[in-house]
């Protein structure tokens, strides 16, 4: 058995939103009100494991969760009298993540073969009222909560948009299932410093904008959903035939949510266009997952490869499944045969290198920007020489048009990316081939996945090494200083938006109530040549601070739709001004 007092362990389990809204909704309010004003109570007390049964000490009663799933009432208790509406119940299941939405899928999602010209992902596709009726459902909790402000937000709020999520997850609109459940996370979490406003700011935008599109908020023209609206459930695969499918290399995944694991790029060529894949090992746990993960057997037609050699094999796969943005899985019909690898400089797989990084830079940053993309679109391949340290990493110079980069890791997260980025950095003059992706907000640098071109691997790794998974067999050195002071390179140019971001930010924490006139802001925007954004916070503050009389003469705040409109419209033209802005600092 174990016991665990603290921070929230991954292995928890996890629970069904329309089952959480149930006891959110049923709970006295003088429980909720309690819930309310500490909404992490049960991160003090003490959580015991043993016997796929978790049991949590709440003071002088207990909370008992069965099962890693909780969808009915009977997995949860408490000896409380009260229980299940008590508060321990309710604080404890509150901490508890969404199940996933991994349920039966129609028909009508699954994928279709495509062509590597074809992206499934921008098929256009028709919402049914029940779809309809959980994208309304979703809008109305939204904007409600925007209006409030998540500061203000407690348990009932939350239990809307939980609701909606239960009612989505129904309809099958997993992606909007999933947005539900990122902002209700936003009253809980707010009270800590887990609590990422600008995340928060993301996920609540996504949401308004997302069920919009499917038919929720007042009525008006909207552009057609799209399958990418939609979203892709974890079981929506659909038959795309036989793939000769090449290895690229494999990264390691760690995310503040509490999954963990591998995702390994493959690539197949098509009437002469290559088509990246992903086959991915990700499910809750911590980083001590990523090394079992990788070392585990890949479930796809039964061969007998783990990610770490798939990442560096070759297969020929018959009557293959995959889902709609990339992702490859076995079905029941599918074979599979491992066939010799090639080389990164040969045959189909150089082709991938053929592009001006440029242009691949510009359509990965215009992925990373889009809420939903297919899989490898976010990944750009290039040759680089290596200059030498860099205190962010390496430093390299692009080996066609000689321009200077660095390569660096994925934030303090990521150690094992760091040490083997210090010891490339000590090989001057290597030339390596990179499979990376660029961090849109900073110029210039690139996350490598994968490296060829490094003298002394073992032979088993066919000259390559996954930077975030396997350990160069040197000693961790001390990076050298450089000889030379770093070529510069560029950066974005002030920040003139951010004049709008503060207010869109302090309207989603504190709500419309806290929203002035700020005439020193929109001046700033019209003097650094953004007039739309001007406009558009003129009509988020007029929204906001707008009041109407009632038939008695009472002055009263109308419907929160009009502001969530006014704000949705701004931030959708805010990160479309960043996303423009990082697209024109990395061209220089």
């Amino acid at each position: 058995m174990t016991t665990l007092e603290g921070p929230p362990m991954t292995d928890r389990p996890r629970i069904a939103p329309d089952l959480l809204a149930a006891l959110l909704e049923a709970a006295p309010a003088r429980v909720r009100r309690k819930l309310d004003a500490a909404p992490r109570t049960a991160e003090e007390w003490p959580w015991s494991c043993g016997d796929g049964t978790w049991t949590v000490a709440a003071g002088g009663e207990t909370v008992t969760l069965t099962g890693t799933d909780l969808t009915e009432p009977g997995h949860v208790a408490c000896t409380c009298l009260l229980g299940p509406r008590c508060l321990h119940l309710l604080a404890v299941a509150g901490l508890l993540d969404a199940v996933e939405d991994d349920g039966p899928v129609p028909e009508t999602s699954s994928t279709p073969p495509a062509s590597a010209s074809t992206d499934p992902l921008t098929e256009v596709v028709e919402v049914d009222p029940a779809g309809r009726a959980a994208a309304r459902a979703a809008w109305d909790a939204a904007a409600r909560i925007l209006a409030a402000g998540v500061r203000s937000a407690g348990s009932g709020p939350r239990a809307e948009l939980l609701r909606a999520s239960a009612l989505a997850r129904a309809a099958h609109l997993p992606r909007l299932s999933a947005a539900c459940v990122a902002v209700a996370a936003g009253p809980r979490d707010h009270p800590t410093p887990a609590f990422d406003l600008s995340a928060y700011v993301a996920d609540l935008t996504d949401l308004l904008d997302l069920s919009l599109r499917l038919g929720g908020g007042p009525a008006g023209d909207r552009p057609p959903p799209t399958r990418a609206d939609v979203g892709v459930a974890r079981r929506a695969y659909g038959e795309v035939g036989s793939l000769r499918l090449y290895g690229l290399g494999g990264e390691r995944v760690v995310t503040a949510s509490g999954y963990a694991g591998v995702v390994t790029h493959l690539v197949s060529v098509s009437d002469g266009a290559p088509r990246l894949w992903r086959v991915a090992d990700v499910a809750p746990g911590d980083a001590d997952r990523v090394t079992v993960a990788h070392g585990s057997r890949v479930s796809f037609g039964g061969i007998a490869l783990s990610h770490r050699d798939l990442g560096r094999g070759a297969l020929i796969a018959q009557r293959a499944g995959a889902s709609a943005d990339g992702r490859l899985s076995g079905t029941s019909a599918t074979t599979a045969a491992t066939i010799d690898p090639i080389p990164w400089d040969e045959g189909p797989l150089a082709a991938l290198w053929e592009r001006p990084l440029a242009d691949q830079v510009a359509d990965a940053l215009a992925a990373l920007a889009a809420p939903t993309r297919r899989s490898g679109s976010d990944l750009v391949f290039a040759g680089f020489s290596v200059v030498g340290p860099h205190p962010e990493g390496v430093e390299v110079v692009e080996t066609r048009e000689g321009r200077p980069h660095v390569l660096v890791a994925d934030g303090p997260r990521d150690p094992l990316r760091a040490r083997n980025l210090a010891r490339i950095g000590l090989d001057r003059g290597t030339v390596l081939r990179v499979m990376a992706r660029p961090v849109p907000e900073r110029p210039g640098r690139l996350i490598p996945l994968t490296v060829s071109g490094l003298t002394g691997l073992p032979d088993t790794r066919r000259g390559r090494l996954d930077v975030s998974l396997d350990t160069l067999k040197w000693a961790d050195p001390v990076p050298a200083a450089p000889t030379t002071a770093p070529a510069p390179l560029p950066v974005p140019s002030p920040r003139a938006e951010a004049a709008l971001a503060r207010v869109l930010s302090r309207f989603a924490e504190a709500g419309r109530e806290t929203v002035s006139v700020d005439t020193a802001a929109i001046a700033r925007l019209r003097a650094h040549h953004l007039p739309t954004g001007a406009d558009l916070l003129t009509a988020v503050i007029a929204a906001a601070r707008e009041r109407v009389r009632t038939v008695t003469g009472e002055s009263v705040v109308p419907s929160p739709d009009g502001a969530a409109v006014a704000w949705l419209a701004a931030s959708t033209y805010l990160n479309a001004v960043r996303a423009r802005l990082h697209a024109l600092a990395w061209a220089g």
